[in-house]
């Protein structure tokens, strides 16, 4: 998150952080310090939204009402970018550039995008098409009935993205597509050409399950990797693959 929320705010946009809620209240001696952005991340930020703790329902009921509050905080602005917080800018002096791709249409993805679905990992979308969205997200989502109902035809945030974007007739920009929809190798589509738009995380985890080269260390944090970080520090240092060799996974 710190090499996230560092780049993107290199763009001089208003800057909001929607963060997930891990403050379980059943645990009574859980350290903030390990749960909370770090204060050099929260310097940099405009604004910050966390709803309360969320205790089932996976990845997509915290995405939802992130999304949700956090189109109330920008409601004023003609246009929102979103990103998750494991992107990363390499060239964010590229996004004006990025953004004229857009034109007159509502929504661009950094993709990919199918029939089915739309990448949200990355996009810029016209306020006014997220509200409306957002609002066709809700009304196929809760109550839980809604949910029951419609989850197997829509099914992830993604699908439902993709069947809002269908169902309301949305103008969409579609780019050169990323290498996959998790992004775990840079230097695909048209999102990376121009900003060096990057998934960290999946890059990471990608090289260390598959005896791959993990990302440079200044997109890391070592406050929350210990002796991993001086491991791949020590390997772009020296560019020496066997130092990776005790690091990746093991058979």
């Amino acid at each position: 998150m710190k090499a996230s929320v560092e780049s993107h705010s290199k763009l001089g946009y208003w800057l909001v952080l929607a963060y997930d809620n891990y403050l379980n209240p059943e645990i009574a001696n859980m350290d903030y310090n390990n749960i909370f952005p770090a204060k050099d991340v929260m310097d940099k930020i405009d604004t910050f939204i966390m709803p309360h703790h969320q205790v089932w329902g996976g990845v997509l009921f915290p995405y939802f009402f992130l999304l949700k509050f956090g189109i109330n905080v920008l409601s004023d602005f003609e246009y929102i970018y979103c990103a998750n917080g494991d992107m990363v800018l390499e060239k964010p002096e590229g996004f004006e550039e990025l953004f004229s791709l857009l034109g007159d249409a509502d929504v661009m993805s950094g993709g990919p995008v199918t029939d089915r679905s739309v990448n949200t990992a990355g996009f810029i979308v016209r306020t006014s098409a997220l509200k409306a969205i957002v609002r066709h997200f809700e009304e196929h989502f809760i109550p839980f009935e809604n949910y029951e109902k419609y989850t197997q035809e829509f099914g992830n945030a993604e699908g439902r993205f993709g069947r809002a974007i269908s169902d309301l007739k949305l103008k969409q920009v579609v780019v050169e597509p990323p290498y996959n929809d998790q992004l775990h190798k840079p230097g695909y589509g048209t999102w990376y050409k121009i900003l060096g738009f990057r998934h960290i995380h999946a890059e990471h985890n990608y090289a260390y399950r598959y005896k791959g080269i993990p990302p440079e260390p200044k997109y890391l944090d070592e406050r929350f990797l210990g002796d991993e970080y001086r491991i791949i520090k020590a390997y772009w240092e020296n560019q020496d693959i066997k130092i990776l060799e005790n690091w990746w996974i093991k058979e």
